[in-house]
């Protein structure tokens, strides 16, 4: 069967984050599929760019055949050069040509719900089963995070495509476990609803490669001087909440707590300011990105990871964030400060929760999680990793995925 992905800000780990589709797709040509991605020539989320040509351009990359659609580049904090990225993105996928074959399956990924009308184009033109995948609910995420009003021209178009999705997808797929009411609330037939979450790549060989001596340099710097080593590696954005993160380090009297941030974003500088601000320099380092098979060894380093989001009523939809499967397979304990249901680090023993954005919980955590013994610390990670590869194989969800929308 030919698959057709829809996937705005879809990655590798040639060019980064976001790498869903790479894994599904992989998976899905395992079973004698073929898969075809249609994604952005630049996405704020990768830390590297396919070549930019200014045209239409087309790319193998493992056996997935990649369109890269062009599109102009933004600054990640500018909503206008967003939405001119998203829209040139979803214009030239509903007019333009693509050079995209026969289809049993059409998938338009939500990264926005813009794609849904050149993804219905395309399955009715081949006959093929319509789905919607949402990753993110496109436009509440604007409303309830980014404070913009419904009446908001841009929110309305994007109201419409969403609402036009359920309508009109013969499934709609969810990494959000408690999505399905908000859904029906919007026009979805309730049995067209399948939660399937985000995974983990367990197939591939372990090609881990060291990091630059530069950071390892600074690692082992922290470790030299006896600290305890809370890391993080991922995109630095604000629905991080990391600024939390050094709120809690402030609050930790014991000085040989530290903190490892390992990626890029928009807020890394303000981060970096923050840090200068609460006197925190001795206690916090900054990582330039790394490329994915570096990130296990920068995860072997540390002593504990952190994942924290911002408070906000969104979440009550749940979540699935991929670097907390990542953080699961190392193998080390986590910190957990998201107010979500379906909490997998609870759940599987893997480390301990806090209330999102709390600085006096997550640094009370901190503390608890440093006294505790190597031995306890090591349990954690092992029941972490064990869950994940017992519940967040990709060839197990891909597999299901399938299954559900084909049946």
């Amino acid at each position: 069967m030919n698959i057709i992905f829809f996937a705005h800000f879809a990655g590798s780990p040639k060019h980064g984050m976001v790498y869903g589709h790479y894994y599904l797709a992989q998976e899905w040509i395992k079973m004698g599929h073929t898969v075809t991605i249609v994604a952005a020539s630049y996405a704020h989320t990768r830390f590297a760019q396919p070549e930019q040509t200014g045209h239409l351009a087309t790319e193998d990359l493992d056996g997935i055949r990649y369109v890269w659609i062009p599109v102009p580049a933004y600054d990640p904090k500018s909503g206008l050069g967003r939405a001119r990225n998203i829209l040139t993105f979803s214009f030239r996928c509903r007019f333009g040509k693509l050079p995209v074959e026969k289809a049993g399956l059409v998938i338009c990924s939500s990264h926005h719900p813009f794609p849904i009308y050149a993804s219905r184009r395309y399955s009715r033109k081949y006959n093929a089963r319509l789905v919607f995948e949402v990753r993110d609910l496109w436009p509440l995420t604007l409303i309830e995070l980014g404070g913009l009003s419904r009446l908001n021209p841009f929110i309305a178009l994007m109201q419409r495509a969403e609402d036009y999705a359920y309508k009109h997808a013969g499934f709609v797929v969810s990494v959000l476990p408690k999505a399905r009411d908000y859904m029906i609330s919007r026009g979805l037939e309730p049995g067209k609803f399948v939660y399937i979450p985000n995974g983990a790549n367990l197939t591939a060989p372990i090609q881990t490669q060291s990091l630059p001596d530069s950071h390892i340099q600074q690692l082992e710097k922290l470790r030299s001087e006896g600290k305890f080593i809370l890391g993080y590696a991922g995109k630095i954005g604000l629905s991080n909440a990391l600024h939390t993160l050094l709120e809690a380090l402030t609050l930790c009297r014991d000085t040989q707590i530290a903190v490892a941030l390992l990626g890029s974003g928009a807020f890394v500088e303000d981060l970096k300011i923050q840090a200068s601000q609460l006197g925190l320099s001795e206690r916090i380092v900054f990582l330039e990105p790394v490329s994915k098979d570096q990130v296990p060894d920068f995860l072997s380093r540390i002593d504990a990871s952190y994942i924290g989001v911002q408070k906000s009523p969104l979440f009550r939809f749940g979540m699935s964030p991929t670097k907390l499967n990542d953080f699961m397979l190392a193998g080390k304990p986590l910190i957990y400060a998201i107010d979500a249901p379906d909490n997998v680090v609870e759940e599987s023993g893997a480390g301990l929760s806090c209330d999102a954005e709390h600085p006096e919980q997550l640094c009370q955590a901190m503390l608890m999680l440093k006294n505790l013994s190597r031995e306890r610390r090591d349990e954690m990670g092992a029941r972490g990793r064990s869950w994940v590869i017992a519940n967040r194989d990709y060839r197990m969800l891909a597999q299901r995925f399938l299954d559900a929308v084909m049946a």
